[in-house]
């Protein structure tokens, strides 16, 4: 079982970079000062407002509208959100059946030759098993931004050479890590 921290919830919504504070800001202290203005003007000057005939604009209306033009946004911010995320995470499930569906299909195509080559069959159905885990993982990482490695099946298991491939390729080469791992799969198919 993968144990996860959740500690991860306030410094992800108090973090500057990549935040929408700071953007939020641009626009909503210039309101704000504006707004802030307005009332201390309304209320050194009342005359004012009877001057431009506002008199019949009454506080509850203002909030009325204000409230109204508020819930509007954040509803619609809201759906495209869950939008969004419920998108992403059918892609992630479509990932991982596409993933799955390839090498079962690899594992059943293999079938009749394990009269015959079974040592072979075994050691060509664990790689792909092993290399397809470790690429579904490798892609989740890259897909949450997360520093570390997430648990894959027996990657020890893979050749020594296959293992320093990867880490020359993704190190020294700076490929992407689920392409070379795609192309490995590929190779180690054909």
């Amino acid at each position: 079982m993968i144990n996860y921290e959740e500690n991860w919830l306030l410094p992800l919504v108090f973090k500057l970079e990549g935040s929408v504070y700071v953007r939020s800001l641009v626009f909503a202290l210039p309101s704000a000062l504006v707004c802030l203005g307005l009332v201390y003007f309304d209320r050194f000057f009342p005359e004012y407002r009877e001057e431009i005939e506002l008199v019949d604009l009454k506080q509850s209306q203002v909030w009325s509208l204000t409230t109204m033009v508020l819930m509007f946004l954040l509803s619609f911010r809201t759906r495209q959100s869950l939008q969004r995320f419920w998108e992403g995470t059918g892609l992630l499930h479509q990932m991982k059946g596409e993933w799955f569906d390839t090498v079962s299909n690899c594992i059943t195509f293999t079938i009749k030759a394990t009269r015959t080559k079974k040592e072979q069959v075994d050691d060509f159905r664990h790689t792909i098993v092993r290399l397809m885990s470790l690429c579904h993982g490798s892609a989740l990482e890259e897909i949450s931004g997360m520093e570390g490695t997430l648990e894959t099946i027996d990657v020890l298991g893979l050749s020594n050479d296959t293992l320093r491939h990867l880490k020359d390729c993704v190190e020294n080469h700076c490929f992407n890590k689920v392409e070379v791992l795609l192309h490995l799969l590929q190779s180690c198919i054909t």
